[in-house]
């Protein structure tokens, strides 16, 4: 079964709403998804509300990507997310502690807040599609094989277009059995790199928060 465990929603920095998502997740065939935005479960709560209320066919995981003191961490199967500006290893003590897993994603890019290096986790994100030249994904695949972590891939998508480009194989039937096939390293990694023309929307989409950002704290000065 294909699982896109690494998607982004307008939630946190993604350009499409969470129904979006869903849809284009049931064109491509997925059998489930994990939406992980940026330090909140918004992504998935709504998720969970929309499949229920519309019947889809989709296994949600409830994730987030959360900052740590080195860098980003996606963290599944949680009621609640770890506080920012931790430690990796801290904050994967704290999933552990609610029955969830940490995986880290795309740990050797320059360029994308990685942690630059392999800690204590459940699993390696080794196969990122927005990673044109491929290099920093055999980094961390070479890096998972030494260390005998499992394996995952996801499309760090930004835009519902590009949900299920890095696609995880897992037998599962629920989120929960999909988060111990992980755990136990019963994946296959499937992938296509994102077309470059949604790197410089994702640049765009950037800005524009930034942008948006910078306007709310000057009117509430």
């Amino acid at each position: 079964m294909r699982f896109d465990l690494h998607v982004h929603s307008n939630c946190s920095d993604g350009h499409d709403e969470v129904k979006t998502i869903l849809k284009a997740a049931v064109r491509r065939r997925l059998a489930g998804l994990s939406i992980t935005d940026h330090d909140t479960l918004r992504g998935s709560e709504k998720a969970r509300k929309i499949i229920k209320e519309q019947k889809l066919d989709l296994i949600l995981i409830p994730g987030a990507e959360v900052t740590t003191a080195e860098g980003h961490l996606l963290v599944l199967g949680v009621s609640q997310i770890p506080p920012r500006g931790l430690s990796p290893e801290e904050t994967t003590d704290l999933v552990h502690e609610q029955g969830g897993i940490t995986i880290v994603p795309h740990p050797y890019h320059p360029f994308r807040h990685a942690i630059g290096r392999v800690p204590k986790c459940d699993a390696v994100e080794v196969y990122n599609s927005k990673h044109l030249f491929g290099i920093a994904n055999a980094r961390a695949r070479r890096e998972a094989l030494k260390r005998g972590l499992p394996m995952v891939a996801g499309s760090d998508s930004h835009f519902a277009d590009t949900v299920g480009l890095g696609v995880t194989e897992i037998d599962a039937m629920n989120a929960k059995e999909a988060i111990e096939a992980i755990r136990a390293g019963r994946t296959r990694v499937v992938g296509k790199r994102t077309p470059p023309q949604f790197f410089i929307g994702n640049t765009v989409q950037s800005i524009f928060l930034i942008v948006r950002k910078g306007v709310r704290r000057r009117r509430k000065v």
